[in-house]
């Protein structure tokens, strides 16, 4: 497949597909990671060896519905210059396999009206012995060029029903203001878990 194959087109979710990927989000993680894997230690901050793991990891990921990815240290710095802390260094290790395996559950064009798409990936993961988790990861699909990692942000089931965050409706359009940060990844996992 090339990648000029696949047209990405804006996508919000129908009922059917919600049921689907809720049963998905509830069901078995794709992936269990270890804790502390990515932290600072005597070769670098947390950030570097971040970096570092990504650099060995790093790869082209070809999926039918949305084309090329492509995983590497470049797209884990972007994310973690947006917050990060051990739950988030942790999900790194699960970015390539949600890449793979992971759901769309939003496309959309971007907020300011670049010439860009933006591509919202939801999979239930484990880190550890905790809970199951959802790690959602946003790429960024610049119009003619493949998809790139741009931030990924990972939850627990509580964060879903934190009040402090207000509750959206439907929570689905990247382009709809305010909803910007976490509570746009929030609102899109409430609206297909029917969070309360």
């Amino acid at each position: 497949m090339k990648k000029e194959d696949v047209k990405l087109q804006n996508k919000s979710l129908s009922p059917k597909e919600k049921a689907r990927i809720k049963v998905f989000l509830l069901g078995d993680p794709v992936i269990n990671v270890k804790e502390g894997v990515i932290k600072a230690d005597e070769n670098g901050t947390a950030s570097h060896n971040a970096k570092e793991w990504a650099r060995n990891h790093a790869q082209e990921i070809i999926r039918q519905d949305i084309g090329k990815i492509i995983f590497n240290a470049r797209g884990v710095q972007n994310s973690i210059s947006h917050k990060y802390g051990q739950k988030k260094l942790d999900a790194i290790q699960a970015i390539p396999k949600v890449i793979k395996t992971g759901k769309v559950v939003s496309i959309s064009d971007d907020l300011d009206g670049k010439p860009i798409k933006n591509v919202i990936l939801a999979a239930p993961i484990q880190i550890g012995s905790n809970g199951n988790s959802f790690l959602c990861i946003r790429l960024v699909k610049n119009i003619g060029d493949d998809n790139r990692l741009h931030v990924h942000e990972v939850f627990e089931m509580d964060d879903l029903k934190n009040t402090a965050i207000p509750f959206q409706s439907p929570g689905t359009d990247l382009t709809a203001r305010p909803q910007r940060g976490i509570a746009i990844y929030i609102n899109l996992l409430r609206n297909i878990l029917n969070v309360k």
